[in-house]
C-alpha cells in the first residue's frame, strides 16, 4: 500500500469513497434516508465535492492510501493560519477506509502522514472534528496522541433569511 499527496486525478475515486462513507455515516446515525436528500445538497457534500476540494488538494496534507491503481483509503487536511492561539493548525477536515480494508492501520498511517507534512509546514497544532459516536476514529485518534475534551462544536448558517441578528 502506497501512501502518497492526494492528487486531482484521485478525486473521482475519493469522491466515490468518501459519498460511500457518508451514506453508511447517515444509516448509523441520522433519521433521513439517502435517497430523500435533495440532489443539490448531496453534490455539496463532503470535503471532496467541487465546491470544497481545491483548497485540501492544494494544502500538501491530503493524502490517500492507494494499491494497484485503487485507493483505499483518503484524509482531507488543510493548514489554518491564526486560530485562537495557535500561527498553524492543521485542520483535518475527514478522512476514511474503505469498509473492506479497516482496522490495517490504513487511517493511522494516513494521520501520520498529515501531521509530519503539518510538522514540515510550521504546524504547530492539529485539529480533528470526530463524530462522539465514533469510536473507531476517537480511539485512533488517542492512538496517535491525540487527547479529546467535552466541547461542543456550536455551527450557525449565516445564509438563512429568516436569521435575526
Amino acid at each position: 500500500m502506497e501512501f502518497r499527496p492526494m492528487k486531482l486525478k484521485d478525486l473521482r475515486k475519493v469522491r466515490e469513497l468518501e459519498i460511500s462513507c457518508i451514506k453508511e455515516y447517515f444509516q448509523e446515525t441520522i433519521e433521513n434516508k439517502w435517497d430523500d436528500l435533495p440532489q443539490e445538497w448531496k453534490d455539496n457534500l463532503g470535503a471532496s465535492s467541487p465546491k470544497h476540494f481545491r483548497p485540501y488538494l492544494d494544502s500538501g496534507l491530503s493524502f490517500v492510501a492507494e494499491e494497484d491503481g485503487e485507493i483505499y483509503g483518503f484524509i482531507f487536511a488543510q493548514m489554518l493560519h491564526h486560530v485562537a492561539d495557535c500561527d498553524n493548525l492543521v485542520w483535518i477536515e475527514n478522512m476514511a477506509v474503505d469498509p473492506l480494508v479497516r482496522r490495517n492501520e490504513i487511517g493511522y498511517r494516513l494521520l501520520r502522514e498529515t501531521l509530519r507534512a503539518g510538522q514540515a509546514q510550521g504546524a504547530d497544532v492539529a485539529h480533528s472534528m470526530i463524530s462522539p459516536d465514533n469510536a473507531p476514529s476517537i480511539m485512533l485518534h488517542k492512538k496517535i496522541g491525540f487527547f479529546m475534551d467535552r466541547r461542543m462544536v456550536a455551527l450557525m448558517g449565516l445564509k438563512d433569511p429568516k436569521l435575526k441578528l
